[in-house]
């Protein structure tokens, strides 16, 4: 048994002494790209309003998402109602539409959900979802349609498409 070990210490020993044999071909240094050239910014999307239409509007939209989340955290759907327009109550209302989401959502797909009103809707995507969101930007689409942004994981995420009635924002679609 002794002998195994001397004799596997020599071939340990050997082996590491011997330095691997040199390449047959030079290693080629490696190729170094010129910089990606700098992309330009994208020219400004939406509709241009005056600093201070925006900065008006963010702070009315943020008060009007506040009453939306607690709304929403309270689960009231009569209330949430409300705040949608026709446009919205028609394309969510839409049992085909509908239908669509059920197939196309992993999570809804998952758990074989399958919703039939905006009701459903309500209760199954928008309070998981919208109960406790905040408002980090506004893009004017006209001067009365926004896109409502909120950044998540420093990403830009959709929260609402809003229209302006009158004085008033309400939830939309389009």
């Amino acid at each position: 048994m002794r002998n195994l070990f001397v004799v596997l210490a020599f071939a340990l020993l050997v082996s590491c002494a011997n330095s691997p044999p040199p390449p047959s071909k030079p290693l080629a240094a490696p190729v170094l790209e010129s910089p990606a050239p700098v992309p330009k910014p994208a020219p400004k999307s939406g509709y241009e309003v005056s600093p201070e239409k925006k900065q008006a509007s963010l702070v009315a939209i943020r008060g009007l998402v506040d009453r939306l989340n607690a709304i929403i955290a309270k689960k009231s759907f009569e209330e949430w109602k409300t705040y949608l327009d026709e446009a919205y109550i028609a394309t969510y209302g839409d049992p085909v539409r509908l239908k669509d989401i059920s197939a196309n959502s992993p999570f809804l797909k998952q758990y074989n959900v399958k919703l039939k009103s905006l009701e459903d809707y309500f209760r199954i995507v928008v309070v998981p979802s919208r109960a406790a969101v905040s408002v980090d930007d506004i893009t004017f689409l006209d001067e009365n349609r926004v896109d409502v942004w909120a950044v998540v994981d420093n990403e830009r995420v959709l929260l609402y498409l809003l229209k302006l009635y009158g004085k008033e924002w309400k939830i939309s679609s389009w």
